[in-house]
């Protein structure tokens, strides 16, 4: 039994921005990071960018790419 959504509903976008906003107040306060933490960092900044545009506002679809 496959138990993954097939969407995103705004609740979960808006999880999502929140836990990455944790994160990243997490991050603040253990300065400088590691490589591998900023590479993390640079990747999470990118997806809360992404999930911000309005067009993710009200959810979205979830679907596998071939090859990633």
């Amino acid at each position: 039994m496959n138990d993954v959504p097939q969407r995103l509903s705004r609740e979960h976008v808006l999880a999502l921005k929140f836990a990455a906003h944790r994160q990243f107040a997490r991050w603040v306060k253990s300065r400088p990071l590691a490589p591998r933490q900023q590479a993390r960092r640079d990747a999470l900044v990118h997806a809360v960018r992404i999930l911000e545009d309005p067009a993710f506002a009200d959810g979205c679809e979830l679907r596998a790419v071939d090859g990633e």
